[in-house]
């Protein structure tokens, strides 16, 4: 042990920092090994996209889905290397994971951290329920986009200190690869430089200066665009992907928000109608609130709680060196333009995901990295004001440890049920052609014809049994949950498909959902 302290202690903190996002490119594999093929159903539209992409179909791949770097780079790897869609998918996941850590931890590295402060927050990702627990093996393009923004964030950093053009460009590359991921990098794109209008001390022209120089590709794009609508009448704003969409934004949030508005108003009765717009955001921001506890997790805001020094300059001979000020300002501001993202987002379609808001979450980690480095620092040397200070410092690193510990475990079974039902089919050698599919995802597993995305699988059995198609069938994949609807369900079965009988049942986690194969006697 002596000597592995010695060696990481001779390394720089580069190459420490490359020993952390190797170690995170292994947690990625492992976390994507242990969901035996299990996948995302957003994931089925990209290996699509993906595949049409592949045999020179691009305008079919783009139709498929509109925001297609992501597909693009895993048609791709597939061309380059041979490998499945599937398998690319996986590969390019734990590539950006390892990019991503990289960039985590030399975030730290510029906030002032030192190895030790980079070792937490490796902890600290790697032990996150949410985003290496549940995103990171779902094979989404959110990984690509966690990986250029942070990966924008060092840039960006590095140029407010050193305004250097190489990291002003570098900087707006990234953010558009990163936009090309996710629209909501656009926010970003636009917003954060505005900070740099915030430097007082600095004269107005050098303001100006740094902020055209930042924002030169962007200004360049801009006018490309503006020019290509007014010289050539064919080119529409739906020609630029989603771009659309964000000029369309404010149009769209009034009219949803007039339409929501009155329908609480409803709800709240005839006395309160007129306070429907004031309890819709209310409620909105409350869940907004709730979504970003969520994102954080009450183990890390308790590590905030018990060190808060440690996000200050108020400990120079700390170990744990605290956050310096100028990526203190740039994180607040990443964690502002978020929640602009968000609060977007629940406007105009009234979805929140906490996908929307995870780089709230990195922000944090990153704080949360300071915090439990100082603790660590304290709990060497023993120096806690108080003996319960140590014992919740111990008892949240055993959270932290267990939580890693879950997201690397096997899966329980029934995780891939759907999965497995294929499996079974499939070993009887049958043809996809005598198979009726009702969900994406065992359509992709038997590798038969996509046939777009489907969200109600029981009305789709029931669509198919009203007009016929069903009985051409030998074969029934059918999926169901076990609710109040299942009594219901099975009595339609046994009198529509009074032909068939039912031959094996797999149930997923919990046995909550189930497919059952239907055989035609």
């Amino acid at each position: 042990m002596q000597k592995v302290t010695a060696y990481i202690q001779q390394l720089s903190d580069n190459k420490f920092i490359l020993l952390m996002s190797l170690l995170a490119a292994i947690t990625a594999w492992r976390v994507i090994y242990i969901q035996h093929g299990w996948l995302n159903v957003d994931s089925l539209l990209y290996f699509e996209s993906a595949r049409l992409f592949a045999i020179g179909e691009f305008k079919e791949g783009a139709a498929v889905f509109n925001w297609p770097l992501y597909s693009l780079l895993i048609s791709a790897v597939h061309r380059i290397t041979s490998l499945s869609i599937h398998t690319s998918a996986q590969v390019l996941d734990i590539v950006f994971f390892a990019i991503t850590a990289f960039s985590f931890s030399y975030l730290i590295k510029l906030a002032g951290g030192n190895k030790l402060t980079i070792a937490c927050g490796a902890f600290l990702l790697l032990s996150t329920p949410y985003i290496v627990g549940d995103v990171l093996p779902m094979l989404l393009r959110d990984q690509g986009f966690w990986a250029a923004f942070l990966t924008s964030l060092v840039f960006f950093v590095r140029y407010y200190r050193t305004q250097k053009i190489s990291d002003a460009l570098l900087w707006q590359l990234s953010t558009i690869v990163a936009m090309l991921f996710r629209i909501e990098g656009l926010a970003f794109l636009a917003m954060l430089p505005l900070i740099l209008w915030l430097r007082y001390h600095l004269s107005f022209t050098q303001r100006l200066k740094q902020f055209l120089l930042i924002n030169s590709l962007s200004i360049l794009t801009v006018v490309g665009i503006l020019a290509a609508l007014v010289l050539s009448p064919s080119v529409t704003l739906s020609d630029f992907g989603r771009i659309k969409e964000v000029i369309s934004l404010i149009s769209d949030v009034s009219q949803a928000f007039n339409v929501k508005a009155v329908m609480m108003g409803n709800v709240l009765g005839s006395y309160f109608e007129d306070y429907g717009l004031i309890a819709l955001v209310t409620g909105l921001l409350s869940i907004l609130l709730f979504k970003i506890v969520s994102i954080i997790s009450w183990p890390v805001i308790a590590l905030y709680a018990l060190n808060r020094n440690a996000l200050h300059r108020t400990q120079q001979d700390s170990p744990a060196l605290p956050l310096q000020d100028d990526t203190r300002i740039i994180f607040y501001s990443v964690a502002v333009i978020s929640i602009i993202n968000a609060c977007a987002s629940m406007a105009r379609v009234f979805v929140l995901s906490n996908r929307y808001i995870v780089t709230i979450g990195f922000i944090a980690l990153i704080f949360a990295a300071f915090c439990l480095a100082s603790l660590m620092q304290k709990l060497r040397s023993n120096a806690f004001d108080r003996p319960w200070q140590k014992w919740i410092t111990i008892g949240l690193i055993i959270i932290f440890s267990a939580s890693y510990i879950k997201n690397t475990l096997p899966k329980k079974e029934g995780y891939t049920f759907e999965k497995d039902a294929v499996a079974y089919v499939k070993q009887k050698n049958i043809t996809n052609d005598r198979i009726f599919f009702v969900t994406d995802k065992t359509v992709f597993y038997a590798g038969a014809q996509f046939n777009g995305r489907h969200s109600d699988h029981w009305q789709l059995t029931l669509d198919a049994i009203k007009d016929g198609s069903i009985y051409h069938y030998d074969y029934l994949l059918l999926y169901a949950e076990v609710d109040e609807n299942s009594t219901e369900q099975a009595k339609i079965i046994r009198e529509q498909l009074s032909q068939y009988r039912l031959e094996k049942e797999f149930y997923g986690v919990n046995k909550k959902k189930k497919i059952m194969l239907y055989v035609k006697q």
